[in-house]
Formats: C-alpha cells, structure tokens, sequence
C-alpha cells in the first residue's frame, strides 16, 4: 500500500484556521476596549456589539478550517496504518485539493472515496438515517469538535466530484464507490439497510479485499490501476498550496 498526502495544503489551511482565531481573539479584545469606555449603567455602544458579532464570524471561519484539516481530524496515517500490508495496487491519496474528497482510494475494485468519523459510542445507521446514542459525547463537545452530521449524504456529494474528475480524463468507464470508515475504536456500529458500505477501521482492509474480489471477478487489471493512479499522481504534482 502507498500513501501520498499534500502536506503543503495541510499546513496552509492550518495556518489560516489559526489566523481566523487570532483575529477573532483581537476583535474581541477590541470589544472588551470599547466596552470600558462607557458608563457602567449605559447599554453597549453598538460598536462593541459589532466586534462581538465580528468575532464569532472570525471564530466560525477558523473552526471550519481546523476541523477538516488540523492535526486532531487528520486520518490518513491511521487509515494508511490499517491497510499498510495490502500491495501496491492500493494507493491512498490525502487532500489533493479543498474541491475534491479528502481520501482518495485507488484498488483493484476501482476508485474509493472514504468518508472518515471519529466518533465514539454507539452509531447507527438505519435505511441512511443516522442516530447517535449515549455514550456518543455532548452537545457541548460536538460544537468545538467534528459532528457525525449525514455520513451518507457525504459519500454521494464526494462521490459526485470523484467521478466528475475521471469523467475529465476520459475514465467514467472506472467503478467508484464510497466506504464510510470509523476511526475511534470505541465505537458501536449498528447498520440496518443503508446504501453505503460502513465499517470500522481495524476492519478496513478485509471489506477492501472483499470487494476487490479474485482472479477474473477482480474489476481492474494491473495496467489499468497504473493509468488510474496515474491520474492521481500528475493531480497531486500539480496541486496548490492553498486550493
């Protein structure tokens, strides 16, 4: 197994996440000023009222930022860990670009998206609506941290912008799918009818040998995984820094 990640864009979009907190942490201070100038038994100014408003605006766009791409939610070394003894055919590809899926898997069965929560407690997954139980985590935490949100309504948008690429390069003919993965190991996955493949990552790289299948039933030859990584590759020589 390979893994190639832009560790480029990783940092920049981390410095820019950083950078909105800053800033949101300046107007807020800037707030505070204003607020001191005034009477104690007078309403704030409206200015105050604009840099705490300011503030959280700031404080939103840094959080988007860090939890996609701070170290904490970052996955691919754990995801490269629990299929690092499958061959080459496999590739993982991490952030070619903000537009495009976080985890790019290319395999003998076609080209994967992988949808990763990190969610711990019990998950269930029932005809694609989505439930978390106790022992899930609270509200509280799920403000500051990543939610589980619709991992299944993630998979199909992702799915979307993975074939629209390959469509680009005269490969539509590729099969793609998309593997929902959790990563905390104290997770309790209930799935019942739901569209998507799910698992936990320990298991990871059994579903991926199952659904590569063996000998003629395996969908991509080895010449044929070398022209989709291919594709891969060349995207990520010439992917930004910031986009």
């Amino acid at each position: 197994m390979q893994l190639v990640a832009n560790q480029q864009l990783v940092k920049n979009r981390v410095r820019l996440g950083l950078g909105f907190h800053i800033s949101a942490l300046a107007v807020f201070a800037l707030g505070l000023v204003l607020s001191t100038q005034i009477d104690a038994t007078r309403e704030l100014p409206w200015e105050s009222w604009v840099a705490i408003l300011a503030g959280l605006g700031l404080y939103s766009l840094g959080q988007t930022q860090l939890r996609r791409w701070g170290p904490r939610n970052r996955q691919e070394e754990q995801l490269g860990q629990a299929i690092r003894t499958l061959d080459d055919r496999y590739k993982l590809y991490a952030f070619l670009a903000s537009s495009l899926p976080d985890y790019i898997l290319v395999s003998p069965a076609g080209v994967h998206v992988l949808i990763v929560r990190t969610d711990a407690g019990q998950i269930a997954c029932v005809r694609d609506q989505w439930n978390k139980g106790k022992g899930s985590g609270s509200r509280l935490m799920s403000f500051f941290g990543p939610t589980l949100g619709n991992p299944t309504a993630d998979a199909a948008k992702q799915l979307q912008k993975l074939r629209a690429l390959l469509a680009e390069r005269d490969m539509a003919d590729v099969p793609t799918s998309a593997v929902i993965v959790f990563t905390n190991p104290k997770v309790q996955l209930r799935v019942e009818g739901c569209s998507a493949t799910i698992t936990r990552v320990k298991e990871l790289k059994d579903v991926l040998r199952r659904m590569a299948g063996k000998g003629q039933n395996v969908a991509l030859s080895a010449s044929r995984i070398r022209e989709v990584q291919k594709i891969f590759d060349e995207r990520m020589q010439a992917a930004h820094s910031w986009r």
